[in-house]
């Protein structure tokens, strides 16, 4: 089997497991069709768990040549990023993270949402930039 699928499973498992007490898993029974992300080369999102009031920010990174998925569990109920838990999803299952190791991977965390903040700002600037010319060339004619 392929790996980004091994990864897919252990992720989709480590989700279920995590958010029973908000039931997921009866969730899932109602909407078989519920997508799960696609775990490819260089991939990150974000996942919305229905009933968690939040989800998942996942990212995959290679360490010592081997995929490994990291994956952020947060919920708007939580009111800083402290009470937010950290996992390794790697081909031989899940772990949470502790510690130093928590620490790294929330700062690959902080970092990454700091670059998507940085390039959504630019779309909309080059946005309002093209339709402040657009504007004033209808203006001229």
């Amino acid at each position: 089997m392929d790996i980004n699928k091994i990864l897919e499973q252990n992720f989709r498992e480590l989700i279920i497991e995590r958010c029973k007490f908000c039931q997921f898993d009866k969730y899932l029974e109602e909407n078989p069709n519920f997508e799960f992300p696609k775990i490819t080369e260089n991939c990150h999102g974000y996942i919305t768990v229905p009933g968690l009031f939040g989800g998942f920010t996942y990212c995959l990174e290679k360490v010592d040549d081997k995929p490994v998925l990291y994956a952020e569990q947060s919920s708007r109920m939580d009111h800083d990023s402290d009470s937010y838990s950290y996992f390794e999803i790697i081909e031989d299952g899940g772990r949470t993270l502790e510690g130093e190791e928590r620490e790294a991977v929330q700062t690959k965390f902080w970092e990454l949402s700091k670059k998507e903040h940085e390039a959504r700002k630019r779309r909309i600037e080059e946005a309002m930039r093209k339709a402040g010319e657009e504007y004033e060339s209808s203006k001229g004619k």
